[in-house]
């Protein structure tokens, strides 16, 4: 908890020395996400529930830096399965759910392809941070899980619509999370949909 603690307070804390500057932009969206590789095997479905904030400012004509927080949940039902409990306690048949959240703090760097100021503007964005994660499986009167801090990294590409100060902002992304006590490897692809507002 303390970790989590430390990470919001230097994101926000980021965020507030930006404002010094005069060309800032905050956005929030919601993103549908599709996991791959081993988070594929453990959470098959789409996921429709995912949400990110954060604020940028501008450094150079076309490059921006600031911070995100996100959050996503990942539910899947696999049904009726045979698993085995922990520590060879023997097995058990039940009806199994997988389920995720990861709360997600990043510092990110945007660059666009064009001039702020366009109607359209093309950009590519990266983000490096951490993130809290719990994966659960419950069977039944059981359940196993898995949680604790881990890397995070994105990448996306996307465009954004400007008009007047308000603008929306259309991007594929994507996340890795890479193993870390005892949880899957996390990897997703999404599609994002957001707002943003600006004074520039």
């Amino acid at each position: 908890m303390r970790k989590i603690i430390l990470m919001i307070t230097c994101v926000l804390g980021s965020s507030f020395l930006l404002t010094a500057y005069g060309q800032k932009v905050g956005e929030f969206s919601y993103q549908a996400s599709f996991p791959v590789g081993a988070f594929g095997d453990f959470v098959s479905k789409t996921s429709w529930v995912g949400f990110s904030g954060g604020g940028r400012a501008y450094v150079k004509e076309q490059l921006s830096v600031g911070g995100t927080f996100s959050w996503y949940y990942f539910p899947d039902k696999k049904g009726k399965i045979t698993t085995q409990l922990p520590d060879d306690a023997g097995v058990y048949t039940a009806n199994v759910t997988n389920y995720t959240n990861i709360y997600g703090l990043m510092a990110v760097v945007q660059y666009d392809l064009k001039k702020r100021t366009e109607k359209m503007v093309p950009f590519v964005r990266g983000g490096l941070g951490a993130a809290y994660q719990n994966q659960r499986q419950e069977f039944g009167l059981y359940y196993i899980q898995n949680d604790g801090v881990q890397f995070m990294m994105n990448a996306e590409a996307g465009i954004q619509f400007n008009r007047d100060r308000n603008g929306i902002v259309l991007a594929a992304t994507y996340h890795n999370l890479p193993s870390a006590s005892d949880m899957v490897a996390t990897s997703f692809f999404g599609l994002k949909l957001g707002i943003t507002a600006f004074n520039y």
